[in-house]
């Protein structure tokens, strides 16, 4: 799916984790951007749903859901920054 994009942005913001024995539940709130290498764009307001079990290797998901609760396909205008020049090497 990488293939697609001409850039994808994703931010996550603090949620939610209850704990109850050695399961829990939580929520990720998530923000993503983009543009497709085809022109068109997209910006979602999203919730990942989450139940995780303890391991003895420590915990893991047992079930991530994706809900989007806001999708816009308003087509993106700005375009990413130039990438920073890397570093110099003096002779």
């Amino acid at each position: 799916m990488q293939g697609l994009w001409d850039y994808f942005l994703q931010t996550a913001h603090p949620g939610t984790i209850e704990l109850a024995g050695d399961t829990a539940v939580g929520r990720a709130y998530v923000t993503e951007f983009g543009r497709f290498r085809d022109g068109s764009s997209q910006l979602h307001f999203s919730i990942y749903h989450d139940r995780y079990q303890r391991t003895s290797d420590g915990w893991k998901f047992t079930e991530r859901v994706y809900q989007i609760k806001y999708l816009d396909t308003t087509p993106l205008t700005g375009s990413p920054p130039e990438p920073a020049p890397g570093p110099t090497r003096e002779s």
